[in-house]
């Protein structure tokens, strides 16, 4: 990627409008331009290049470059905190104030979106260009406003009454001057998910599958954008919806099932994991480095098998539940493995940050390039488990028992037979949800979602504790007088 010195005032939600007037930022993105005030939003090729920005900004450890994939291993029960560095121990112990904090990139990210969604209509394009920035716009701030739900908000399905103090403010109008800047209140749970489905919506019938400017998986897709729907309907409990859009999104072709095994592992081996339906590419200047990466975060390993050589730091390593139900145990240094294929992708890691653990290895620098990987934010596989859940809710069975049992056998075990339904057939959804997306920040959300208390380690979290949502940023409370901060706090 290229520098750009991008003038495009920047707003999360209220400290960074009172600084509008000196909003100079110096951003990575991927084309080769210099863009000024003055063409901001006036070109085809200076919107794609705010565009790129969205994106670099979803790339930062506060969202996609680590919190949301990590923090909700840490906070549930699959990851425990190993103290080697320090980070992420009180994440893993649920201490007060140790949550989320992707409220001011994702509003400083949205705004950036609104700003480019205001000036498309006055933009000189080809149709074609103009829908596939809008769409693109559209998803990124239904992905931003999904994530901000899923950390400071309950879900529509489980809510504590007493708690809830409604959703996120909504802001969809962009802002770029101080004399337009609003102090909104937090719109209802409801109203938030109301708008993040109708941009998801609006992204899908903007988009195509085969755009060949802004190109599958590392940019926003019909699919992809389908996909993410079916995710943000499970949540919502809107059943029938997300067996449709589950399905509209596997025959979109964006992202193909790998169905064995052997592809299996293999597939996270890939410079692109050939299951993403929506991807992030770290560049080589993109590095996040050795304090924040994923690989960092996840592993002491320089790479696969070699534990002589150290790299990371190995903060966060499955917790024993997660090992057991993935068949893998450790006599000293000799790890085995039963016959679920998920298993190869932990290993022991090396003692060069203390005693060695058993680690994750799903993002360990691809290209041979150290704590630098791309990171798949929506896989194929999901929208099985996506279907099987809400076809089970549905009541249909057999359709529920086909999915799952899609990913127990390409991941080498045998099938469930046709007799297991009612509560045991959902226990294994959600089991299989656990071992397949293990490490990609999916566990604390799906317990939430289903109102389900934290059981693990150091102690339990009810789902009726406050701890449960993360705290407001305080400057943003004491700044903006009609925002109220989560119960608790």
């Amino acid at each position: 990627m290229k520098k750009i010195l991008n003038y495009i005032p920047t707003v999360p939600l209220l400290t960074v409008l009172l600084t509008l007037g000196s909003c100079k930022d110096v951003l990575d993105v991927k084309p080769r331009l210099a863009v000024d005030l003055g063409s901001a939003y006036t070109t085809p090729e200076a919107l794609t290049a705010a565009l790129n920005g969205v994106y670099d900004l979803i790339q930062s450890t506060n969202l996609y470059g680590r919190d949301l994939i990590a923090i909700p291993e840490a906070l549930a029960d699959n990851g425990r905190a190993t103290n080697k560095s320090g980070r992420l121990n009180p994440e893993f112990q649920n201490q007060i104030g140790s949550h989320f904090i992707n409220w001011t990139n994702a509003y400083i990210a949205i705004n950036r979106a609104n700003l480019i969604l205001r000036s498309l209509p006055n933009v000189t394009a080809a149709q074609a260009t103009k829908d596939a920035i809008e769409g693109q716009c559209l998803f990124l701030r239904g992905l931003l406003y999904f994530d901000l739900m899923r950390a400071y908000a309950y879900t529509p399905r489980a809510i504590v009454a007493a708690q809830n103090l409604g959703g996120v403010p909504l802001l969809i109008e962009g802002v770029s001057d101080l004399d337009k800047v609003t102090l909104p209140a937090r719109a209802s749970i409801d109203d938030c998910y109301k708008q993040i489905t109708a941009d998801l919506t609006a992204a899908a019938a903007k988009l195509t599958n085969n755009n060949t400017t802004f190109v599958r998986p590392f940019f926003a897709s019909r699919g992809a954008a389908q996909a993410l729907a079916s995710r943000v309907e499970l949540y919502k409990g809107n059943w029938a919806d997300a067996v449709r859009l589950s399905t509209e999104a596997l025959a979109s072709g964006v992202g193909v099932f790998q169905s064995t095994p052997a592809a299996y592992v293999a597939g996270w081996r890939a410079a692109s994991h050939p299951e993403s339906m929506f991807e992030l590419s770290f560049q080589a200047n993109e590095n996040i480095g050795v304090n924040f990466s994923l690989q960092t975060t996840y592993s002491t390993l320089r790479t696969l098998g070699l534990r002589t050589a150290t790299a990371g730091f190995g903060d966060l390593v499955p917790t024993a539940t997660l090992l057991t139900n993935l068949g893998i145990t450790r006599t000293v240094d000799v790890v085995t493995r039963g016959n679920d294929v998920r298993a190869q992708l932990y290993e022991l890691g090396t003692t060069g940050r203390g005693p060695a653990e058993i680690e994750c290895t799903k993002f360990l620098g691809k290209g041979g390039q150290v704590n630098q990987d791309n990171v798949p934010i929506i896989r194929v596989s999901e929208l099985f488990l996506n279907r099987a859940e809400a076809n089970y809710e549905l009541g249909n069975f057999p359709a529920a028992l086909t999915d799952v049992n899609l990913i127990r056998t390409r991941a080498g075990l045998t099938a469930l037979a046709a007799t297991v339904t009612g509560p045991a057939l959902l226990e294994e959804i959600l089991n299989q949800r656990r071992l397949e997306f293990a490490f990609e920040g999916h566990r604390f959300f799906d317990l939430k979602r289903r109102g389900l208390d934290l059981v693990k380690l150091p102690r339990n979290i009810a789902f009726t504790d406050f701890l449960i949502l993360a705290r407001l940023p305080t400057a943003q409370i004491s700044l903006n007088p009609n925002l109220k901060q989560n119960f608790g706090y």
